[in-house]
């Protein structure tokens, strides 16, 4: 897949385009892949997808920015696997935000992507004031030359699935119901840094680790039954967020206890899939306690994984 951050040429080839934010590929966002990259195979054109860096949120509305479900480098790849062959990566600002919807179209669907179909969601807008929806597309495709396609909803639980119920699924801590909206498990990928060995003493060696992107979205507090991927070797295994309030914690953390894995982890890169969410966040009486409830989530979080 090629991936463009600056349109300075028009392409060689006509097009099929989708464009949008596209955070988290999830399963509507797939449908309109899939009808892109099928009409496009259809007419022998090249199958484009246009979005932002940073999130549209970002910079409209940075007090109200969402956390990411994906890094813009996990989008590329998603997009990839989804059969895409163009990834047009635009940077957002207010200047592109107030740019009327039909110069868009014209100076950057038309005439540098040479678009001959636009294939968008139900729920679509851009441009300025958010002018360019479904109706307004189909009315410019008609003065323009180009075809509309318009993908109805995507739905999970009788709803549309959405970026945004997404989040908010994961910030619950619902890491089942981010799953099934997503067709994937939630993943991120991260660092190993230095802890405080307590997980060690109390014969649970964990790693401690730090989410790579700062804007990427970390589930709610609690265990969850993950797969920890490192150098290409996958472990099943028990991660915990939170603050460790049984040892009177305040800052947030994340750990995770690696069935069958040892030696120096410092520094290394990991991906975490989460499976299931296990349990919230609890302190407990005691030390005792504690290893008890660690040795049950640990058993728990394997099996899961396991099967």
């Amino acid at each position: 897949m090629r991936l463009i951050r600056r349109l300075s040429t028009s392409l060689g080839k006509p097009s099929v385009v989708t464009i949008g934010s596209f955070d988290g590929v999830h399963l509507g966002h797939s449908r309109i892949l899939e009808e892109v990259v099928m009409l496009a195979r259809g007419l022998s054109f090249k199958s484009v997808v246009v979005t932002f860096d940073p999130h549209p949120l970002a910079v409209l509305q940075p007090n109200e920015q969402p956390s990411v479900l994906t890094t813009s480098s996990e989008k590329v790849s998603l997009l990839k696997n989804a059969g895409i062959e163009i990834t047009v990566m635009l940077q957002f600002s207010t200047k592109l935000a107030s740019q009327p919807a039909e110069s868009f179209v014209r100076e950057i669907l038309l005439e540098k992507l040479r678009m001959c179909r636009l294939v968008i969601g139900y729920d679509f807008r851009f441009g300025r004031q958010r002018e360019g929806n479904p109706s307004y597309l189909e009315e410019l495709g008609e003065k323009m030359g180009f075809g509309v396609d318009i993908i109805p909803p995507v739905t999970y639980l009788g709803y549309p699935i959405s970026s945004t119920r997404i989040r908010t699924a994961i910030l619950r801590g619902d890491v089942t119901s981010a799953a099934n909206m997503l067709g994937r498990r939630y993943s991120f990928e991260a660092s190993v840094i230095r802890g405080e060995g307590r997980g060690k003493r109390l014969s649970f060696p964990t790693a401690n680790l730090r989410v790579k992107g700062s804007s990427k979205i970390v589930p709610a507090p609690g265990v969850y039954a993950t797969k920890v991927t490192i150098e290409g070797n996958a472990y099943p295994g028990a991660l915990y967020i939170g603050t460790k309030p049984t040892f009177g914690g305040s800052s947030p953390t994340i750990e995770v206890y690696m069935a069958g894995c040892g030696g120096d982890l410092y520094g290394k890169k990991v991906t975490v899939e989460f499976f299931k969410r296990l349990r919230g966040e609890k302190q407990f009486a005691s030390r005792g306690d504690l290893v008890r409830a660690i040795e049950h989530d640990t058993a728990k979080a394997v099996k899961i994984v396991s099967i």
